[in-house]
């Protein structure tokens, strides 16, 4: 059933849900090599595994240490709610056993819930009872033209619109920023993006260097080396309780090539990586 054995200590699980639809249309989107084998309806989770064994690979996860869950998709997984609330359903039964994810948190372009208010009501409201403790938003500008831009959209919502909503059901918003020289890509305009996040009310941020298809760090569109050392300088001197802000580089892949951290992808398979199958 699993790719790989669970050996050793588990810090964390993904796992890809839905339909692979999407509201976005990015140009290097990684969840696009994983669409074919999404499954056509919503509210199924995996259409190459049931329920039961999502459940045991979970259930394993846990009893390997792994108190983190992480929910995301080939597409956007706010399309496929159905597949959100299944498998929030599911973690929710690991817990007659005594089993609990501590953090649960869902990727998210954030476009759905900034413009449909409907949903956010419908759904994010009944996560948060589910046990949803965060939603981390992808971000590569504070415009709102840019993110579209980006995002490869005719128009972004607000953010501030994304974060209140997110807030108001109370569930935590991180942002998460792709650095790269196309939009995030030097010190300076990090420390304004970062400036401009904390006032718009995400309770933290995430950033990262823009990964190629090998899953290794784009030399050519990633911040130069010097510049990324003023990054993560800025982030261990202004990083807070209440703000944390944090670069992940090399030093956080290594928890996947350790087996610390695992994805279960739509093709059923369960593996020490993020992106590839």
């Amino acid at each position: 059933m699993h790719e790989i054995e669970i050996t050793g200590n588990v810090k964390s699980v993904s796992v890809f849900i839905g339909t692979g639809k999407c509201n976005g249309n990015c140009k290097h989107c990684a969840g696009l090599i994983h669409r074919k084998y999404a499954p056509d309806e919503d509210g199924v989770i995996n259409k190459n595994l049931s329920d039961g064994d999502i459940y045991k690979i979970l259930e394993s996860c846990h009893y390997k240490g792994a108190r983190s869950l992480s929910i995301s998709s080939s597409g956007e997984p706010t399309l496929s709610p159905k597949s959100v609330t299944r498998l929030l359903e599911l973690v929710d039964f690991l817990k007659s056993d005594q089993l609990k994810y501590n953090k649960i948190n869902l990727y998210s372009n954030g476009i759905r819930i900034g413009e449909d208010e409907d949903f956010v009501k419908t759904y994010l409201s009944d996560w948060s009872l589910w046990g949803l403790s965060s939603v981390y938003i992808t971000v590569h500008s504070a415009d709102e033209k840019e993110n579209a831009k980006i995002y490869g959209v005719p128009s972004y919502p607000s953010l501030r619109t994304i974060v209140s909503r997110i807030h108001n059901v109370g569930i935590s918003a991180r942002a998460n920023v792709v650095l790269s020289k196309n939009s995030v890509g030097s010190l300076e305009s990090f420390m304004n993006l970062v400036s401009q996040l904390k006032d718009i009310g995400f309770d933290n941020v995430s950033a990262w260097p823009v990964r190629n298809e090998d899953d290794k760090v784009d030399e050519l569109l990633a911040p130069s080396k010097e510049e990324m050392e003023k990054i993560c300088r800025f982030a261990v001197e202004n990083s807070t309780n209440s703000f944390v802000i944090r670069v992940l580089g090399e030093e956080h892949h290594e928890l996947y090539k350790t087996g610390q951290k695992l994805t279960l992808f739509p093709n059923g398979k369960l593996l020490n990586t993020w992106c590839n199958n």
